[in-house]
């Protein structure tokens, strides 16, 4: 898997440093030249989007596993420039630390998230620009997770962020009473994601990218561990002084885009 995705993010940096120019064969939108066109209105604004890859995590257990994740986003173009996308993904974080903990960690997660993206290729090239874009984003989103930590000698469960005596902290607050029903399967926390994409235009409705994407957490205990401490991380006991954990993932993509349900 690991393998797979590095050949085909360096196979599509490849296509896109010597193909940009080359081998860039579209029309014109103005029909006399490759000076940028007036019209900044996208002409296919919607999109959807499949992605998998390998995630990474940033924490106290942070010698690495890579698991995978998957996702699906929903796009609006508002010109060229700018789009607003809504995503869903599903994947598995892990990691884990001889030295004083002596555990490794499995976590499950979704997320969902909305994000703006910048098109940097639309906004500062002064000619129509070729089939590689690249694009920046940033955004706000909510993370559903369980993690359990294991002993690395026995792999006997050893701290868990759920259970029955589990509720569900206020939203965005860092600390306060947890309320709701009790025995919650998923903590719930927001988070800012951050990325950056090159995507490359196989057909006109087609496009093939790689995505990095790097996520600020408001927790400390995705990885069921939270701080210098072999405390159980359950709710309103999760939090700690040290800094909150992150994690990104590295993926490959495909996009269709497309003017409207029923165009």
């Amino acid at each position: 898997m690991r393998k797979l995705l590095l050949f085909t993010a360096f196979s599509l940096v490849f296509e896109v440093s010597f193909g940009q120019a080359s081998f860039w064969n579209k029309p014109f939108s103005n029909g006399i030249s490759r000076k940028k066109s007036y019209n900044r209105k996208q002409s296919l604004p919607f999109s959807v989007d499949i992605r998998g890859g390998l995630t990474q995590f940033f924490g106290e257990l942070n010698e690495q596993d890579m698991p995978g994740m998957a996702g699906v986003s929903l796009g609006r173009a508002i010109n060229k420039q700018v789009a607003v996308h809504f995503d869903y993904t599903a994947g598995k974080l892990g990691g884990e630390r001889v030295t004083f903990f002596n555990s490794y960690f499995v976590n499950e997660y979704n997320t969902l998230e909305l994000t703006a993206k910048w098109d940097v290729t639309e906004q500062f090239s002064t000619l129509e620009p070729g089939p590689a874009h690249l694009c920046v984003y940033g955004g706000l989103g909510l993370i559903y997770f369980s993690s359990n930590a294991f002993d690395m000698d026995n792999d006997k469960l050893i701290r868990f962020t759920n259970s029955t005596l589990s509720a569900r902290n206020p939203l965005f607050l860092r600390w306060g009473p947890p309320h709701g029903p009790t025995g919650i399967k998923k903590t719930r926390e927001g988070m800012l994601p951050l990325g950056t994409s090159l995507d490359y235009e196989l057909f006109s409705k087609w496009r093939v990218g790689i995505d990095y994407r790097f996520y600020f957490v408001r927790t400390d205990k995705m990885d069921a561990t939270s701080g210098q401490r072999l405390i159980n991380p359950e709710e309103a006991e999760s939090y700690s002084d040290t800094p909150n954990d992150k994690f990104s993932f590295l993926t490959v993509s495909l996009t269709y885009r497309f003017k409207g349900l029923g165009k």
